[in-house]
């Protein structure tokens, strides 16, 4: 029943597409390729955060080694479950771009999960566009017709995980990190 109900919503909204956003979704995609707008976001949170050097770096390489993470656990698991992706399974559903890799889970919902879970403990201020974009990103992944919302919440619980995980080596990195003179350290602003 489940992967009936999937396969409808994954048809359901490819076949609703409003074509002034069709660019918008496939771009959010490509942004989010190896979870570069993380890292991007990263830098700005160090920049405008008036953060040291030292702390964003380490922020910065922390989160890409997060989307990294989030993207290589995902396309573990794709190549052990193999599933069809929704536009070979439904030729009802004409994809945007065409991937080659199997469906589940979706690698740009474990990035975008990772990297917001990670931002918005750093800077919860900020955390409601960082949630934002990733729920964007999640959903471009049905919109486009690569995915199904399954795929993106297989997805989006890998990056929860990472995301988690990756705020504990930060808050390793905290403590056994000596503190600056002006004592701001990598404490969430």
């Amino acid at each position: 029943m489940l992967g009936s109900i999937d396969g409808d919503v994954a048809v359901w909204v490819a076949t609703h597409r409003v074509a002034p956003l069709d660019d918008f979704f496939v771009a959010l995609g490509s942004v989010d390729r190896l979870g570069a707008i993380w890292v991007a976001c990263a830098i700005v949170l160090g920049v405008t955060g008036r953060r040291s050097v030292r702390w964003t770096g380490a922020l910065v390489v922390l989160t890409g080694l997060a989307a990294f993470a989030a993207d290589s656990i995902s396309f573990g698991v794709k190549d052990l479950v193999h599933r069809t992706r929704p536009f070979d399974a439904h030729p009802e559903i004409h994809p945007l771009y065409v991937v080659h890799s199997s469906s589940f889970p979706a690698g740009h919902a474990a990035t975008a999960c990772a990297g917001a879970v990670l931002l918005s403990y750093v800077a919860p201020r900020v955390s409601p566009l960082f949630v934002a974009l990733a729920l964007a990103i999640g959903f471009s992944r049905v919109y486009v017709g690569v995915h199904y919302p399954s795929d993106v919440l297989g997805g989006a619980a890998i990056g929860l995980a990472v995301g988690c995980c990756a705020i504990l080596a930060l808050r390793l990195v905290e403590r056994w990190t000596p503190r600056s003179r002006d004592s701001r350290s990598l404490q969430p602003a």
